[in-house]
């Protein structure tokens, strides 16, 4: 009897010990099933993917929100949906015109997942929409590559043109600038293009103001003061990374003469235009605070150039679109 209870107690150790190898090779990092079959992996996300079907998916419900909109906004639609297709993002078409009663509305925005009942979005809505489209992208591109950081920063500018033609108070950015001492080469290059750019912009706004008076004149001083704050912190960090800034020309080439109000207006949207697309090159060349950076002042050229009377576009700062 205890030879048989000893050789019971032996077995469940050998069973033990074979259940605990068992459970130590499940749970190793071994590619291989219990047929000793390889196991697939999981295949790795690729991060411009997941950033775009997330970019994606809140394009297509501001845009139902268009679709659903008290107001007609069929330009800014317009706008929101070139954006969807650059991401690659199947945009659905707007509801017909004979949607504008309310209870086809009702219908359309049932359809499209929108609110229905005849509550319609207000303009509010939708910028906090385009708002919070601005917040996203300007997430997402941080962990993306260059060449979609780039394009997902004027995504954001003209989401934030969008909401500040819809009443939406979005906020500019000032003269800061990234406080990386040991930049690459290219976000070197970078920050040289952008100063070289905000010289210019300094000037050319020394020359608008004297056409202007009230408040247009107001505003000019303060676009000024606000690139002068900006081309300094540019050359501090530029001298303090060791390298020497790029120094300004005596005066700079206008592309016409600035001889009254609407030139002079017509001057300061065209300069916010040109340092958008500099500072859109920027995003690309750098990563992590210099790209947020890069990306935020892109932002604030396009909210100014519209504030002067420049069209609005889905993509501030890439002229190739």
């Amino acid at each position: 009897m205890a030879a048989s209870l000893r050789r019971r107690s032996l077995l469940s150790a050998g069973l033990f010990a074979a259940l605990t190898t068992l459970t130590a090779c499940g749970s190793s990092a071994s590619p291989t099933t219990h047929a000793g079959r390889a196991r697939p992996r999981p295949t790795p996300v690729d991060p411009d993917t997941a950033a775009r079907q997330r970019v994606g998916a809140a394009i297509t419900t501001l845009l139902a929100g268009y679709d659903n909109a008290a107001h007609p906004h069929a330009e800014l639609r317009r706008g929101l949906a070139a954006q969807a297709t650059a991401l690659g993002v199947t945009a659905s078409a707007p509801p017909s015109a004979a949607a504008s009663t309310p209870a086809s509305a009702s219908a359309s925005a049932s359809a499209s997942g929108s609110p229905a009942g005849g509550v319609l979005a207000s303009d509010a809505s939708l910028a906090s929409g385009e708002t919070a489209l601005v917040t996203l992208c300007s997430t997402e591109l941080l962990v993306t590559s260059p060449a979609l950081a780039r394009l997902l920063a004027s995504t954001a500018a003209g989401a934030a043109q969008r909401g500040s033609q819809l009443g939406g108070h979005l906020p500019q950015a000032g003269a800061a600038s990234p406080g990386r001492l040991r930049p690459s080469a290219a976000e070197l290059d970078a920050w040289q293009a952008s100063l070289a750019a905000e010289e210019a912009t300094v000037y050319g706004y020394g020359v608008l103001g004297a056409q202007l008076s009230g408040g247009p004149r107001s505003q000019a001083t303060s676009d000024y003061q606000l690139h002068r704050e900006r081309r300094d912190a540019l050359d501090a960090v530029i001298t303090s990374a060791g390298a020497a800034p790029h120094a300004a020309a005596a005066a700079y080439a206008l592309p016409f003469q600035v001889t009254d109000a609407s030139s002079a207006r017509r001057l300061a949207a065209l300069l916010e235009n040109r340092l958008a697309a500099v500072y859109a090159n920027a995003v690309q060349a750098g990563t992590d605070d210099f790209r947020a950076d890069a990306a935020t002042q892109l932002r604030a050229a396009a909210l100014r150039a519209l504030s002067w009377g420049a069209a609005p576009t889905p993509f501030p700062g890439l002229p190739e679109r």
